[in-house]
């Protein structure tokens, strides 16, 4: 790789992020409209998080000693995109939760196995991270608000499957703009196991810290948009405004995340995020005006965003290069696999009892006491 900055690998994050704007945003919607509960969503949410967690560790291992990381995320993107078409196959909730079951095996891998690519790319010359995700937000905003639109049309819902599917395919020629990369217990590093990233006390604390925060955000993704079109003057369209807005949010903290990681730390960071996120929620808990939820979007941009790309940051620097594969599986194994299981699963139940939008006031009360328990240990300590 020479020294200047790698623009093409951007073209493999937007690649992603296009798929997962549809996936994350909008399949929901899908399952609503073939007469799922919200319990039920919640519960296939969950089972994609919590399978996820089996399977991120073995595929992790996979990348670490492979020859090639690069043929390895063609594999799952082929998957993937096979996978998710066979959710037209059955209108019952069994089969989809199998179905889905079966598109979590091979999906929730893709992201974190190319950022360990490109990651490792990155830190040889000490390149920033953060234009290239920058980049990725971006395709993702603008897909919400394209796809957002088309959804005004009735009897489109099942387009969320069909997009997400053809999107996918679209990471295969965007993976080859990414360098070739081999595992690196199979280019003459030492064999390293999974579980030694468990010894790692430090980065075990940060993920107890980022996991009830990222619980309130599997909730978010899962039951924001039902919610909001249930808001006097909601649309497809305002909906894709929604996770416009989200995106853009992330603007101005991707331009300076390199700077912040290196000030502050991981740790420092996730205590903005949660001061963030409780703010965030109570909004969203307190109010059925579309104009405010709108601007709440912007929130985004130092919540969620904040953690992941802090983490993933933290992970590039501190794990062995032997692990540099197992270690982003690690942040996505905990950051959407247990978390998401346990957000999208609790709080599809609570919805049931209690209503999609007063569950957010219990999402604003976790991040709060995390954002106490957290805040003393990791205010005081000097950025690593």
């Amino acid at each position: 790789m020479q020294d200047r900055f790698p623009v093409r690998f951007a073209l493999f994050l937007m690649a992603y992020y296009m798929t997962n704007a549809v996936f994350q945003g909008y399949t929901s919607l899908y399952y609503t409209s073939i007469g799922f509960t919200s319990g039920q969503i919640g519960a296939i949410f969950a089972a994609i998080a919590l399978v996820s967690v089996f399977t991120q560790p073995f595929w992790g291992l996979c990348g670490d000693r492979v020859s090639s990381r690069n043929r390895l995320i063609r594999g799952l993107v082929v998957a993937a995109a096979l996978s998710a078409l066979s959710f037209l196959l059955t209108r019952q909730f069994i089969p989809s939760l199998l179905l889905a079951c079966v598109f979590s095996c091979f999906y929730t891998s893709i992201q974190p196995m190319g950022d360990s690519v490109i990651l490792a790319a990155l830190e040889k010359h000490r390149q920033p991270f953060g234009p290239l995700r920058l980049a990725g937000g971006m395709a993702f905003a603008i897909t919400s608000l394209v796809f957002g639109s088309l959804l005004n049309v009735p009897g489109r819902e099942t387009w969320a499957i069909w997009f997400t599917a053809g999107l996918c395919l679209t990471m295969l020629p965007a993976s080859y703009a990414l360098p070739p990369t081999p595992g690196y217990q199979s280019a003459g590093g030492k064999r390293m196991s999974f579980r030694e990233l468990f010894k790692n006390r430090d980065l075990m604390r940060l993920m107890v810290f980022m996991l009830p925060m990222q619980m309130t955000m599997g909730y978010f993704y899962t039951f924001f948009s039902p919610l909001f079109m249930t808001f006097e003057g909601a649309n497809g369209t305002l909906l894709g405004w929604c996770y416009f807005i989200s995106a853009v949010g992330e603007i101005p903290y991707l331009l300076l995340s390199d700077r912040l990681y290196e000030k502050l730390g991981a740790g420092k960071l996730m205590c903005i995020s949660a001061a963030v996120l409780t703010l965030r929620w109570i909004i969203l808990a307190t109010t059925g005006n579309v104009t405010v939820t709108l601007f709440s979007q912007l929130l985004h941009g130092w919540g969620f965003i904040v953690m992941t790309v802090s983490m993933a940051k933290h992970i590039s620097r501190t794990v062995p290069a032997e692990l540099q594969s197992s270690g982003q599986m690690l942040l996505a194994m905990v950051s959407y696999g247990l978390a998401r299981a346990a957000g999208n699963l609790g709080g599809g139940l609570l919805a049931n009892a209690f209503g999609q939008q007063n569950v957010f006031f219990l999402t604003a009360a976790i991040c709060a006491v995390t954002l106490v328990i957290f805040a003393p240990m990791f205010l005081k300590k000097k950025s690593a």
